[in-house]
């Protein structure tokens, strides 16, 4: 069952309690059912909302290991080389999150620099020397 299935589940049992409890008052024919109805939703309450925070931890889990297999094509992309370290690597990101945040300063592009990935040889230095293309508006 989806965890966004067992978080409706537990509001709108603990809605539905609460207007069968509401009700109960204005109701002077049938008594007992709105009571046993409303116990059976209270006490179904827990065990809703455990089921969902174990659906939202193996959710949690799951973006976890996405991000993880992301990260080094998301590094080559953005012309950056993963540190061995994992600290370092977390800085890496935090700047990197950061730069994409908060207007450019040329100390944030300092603060990247050490690890950028150095350029692909002939191919780099061609890219760089060819002219930009001419472009004619119509």
């Amino acid at each position: 069952m989806p965890g966004a299935l067992r978080a409706a589940l537990l509001f709108g049992h603990a809605v539905m309690a609460a207007a069968v409890l509401a009700s109960l008052p204005f109701d002077e024919a049938d008594v007992p059912l709105p009571a046993v109805t409303a116990t059976v939703l209270i006490v179904l309450i827990p065990a809703w909302y455990r089921a969902a925070v174990a659906a939202t931890d193996e959710w949690a889990a799951a973006v976890r290991a996405l991000v993880n297999a992301g990260r080094k094509p998301l590094a080559e992309a953005l012309g950056l080389v993963l540190p061995q370290d994992l600290g370092k690597e977390r800085e890496m990101w935090l700047l990197v999150t950061r730069m994409s945040r908060r207007p450019y300063r040329p100390a944030a592009d300092a603060a990247l620099a050490p690890y950028r990935a150095a350029p692909a040889g002939r191919a780099a230095t061609a890219l760089r020397r060819r002219p930009p293309p001419d472009v004619r508006h119509p």
